[in-house]
């Protein structure tokens, strides 16, 4: 198999994700909180637009794409951050398409991953996952990330009359 890497994102690149993943993470907030279209994608919108106030130049972000023989097979985006004498990575977006899922592509990624922060002395790497993504929790215990915390909920429904 060819060699798999991470390539920075251009600007171009850049504004291609950014449109998709603004769209992607409204799709799911709207699932996992259960509310409008509008509001999700001006949550989404306004999360971006605080995380990535300078878009693909934001200190201390990193923006990659997963690059095999020329091809996108997907993208990652992580912050680095020291906080109480630990510098970790938290990864806020990391997705393979389609076409490339369940072949061990996110697999190699996760160790791609982990090169590319220890180049920036980070000793631990943290992430999010939404609860209805199965494929992805899956992924990160398989690659030795333990659950840290649970947020829960529970929808009541509407009061009878």
């Amino acid at each position: 198999m060819t060699e798999m890497t991470l390539r920075e994102m251009s600007d171009t690149d850049f504004a291609r994700w950014q449109d998709y993943s603004i769209a992607e993470y409204a799709k799911d907030k709207r699932k996992s909180m259960g509310i409008s279209a509008e509001a999700a994608l001006k949550l989404s919108r306004d999360s971006f637009a605080s995380l990535l106030p300078e878009g693909r130049t934001t200190p201390a972000h990193h923006l990659f794409l997963v690059v095999r023989e020329g091809q996108t097979l997907g993208w990652v985006w992580f912050k680095i951050t020291t906080q109480w004498g630990v510098t970790s990575a938290f990864i806020y977006d990391l997705e393979i398409k389609q076409a490339y899922r369940r072949q061990g592509v996110a697999s190699m990624v996760m160790h791609l991953l982990e090169d590319e922060v220890r180049k920036h002395k980070a000793t631990k790497i943290a992430l999010h996952v939404f609860g209805q993504n199965t494929a992805a929790r899956d992924l990160y215990l398989k690659a030795g990330y333990r659950i840290t915390d649970y947020s829960m909920a529970k929808e009541l429904g509407r009061e009878p009359t």
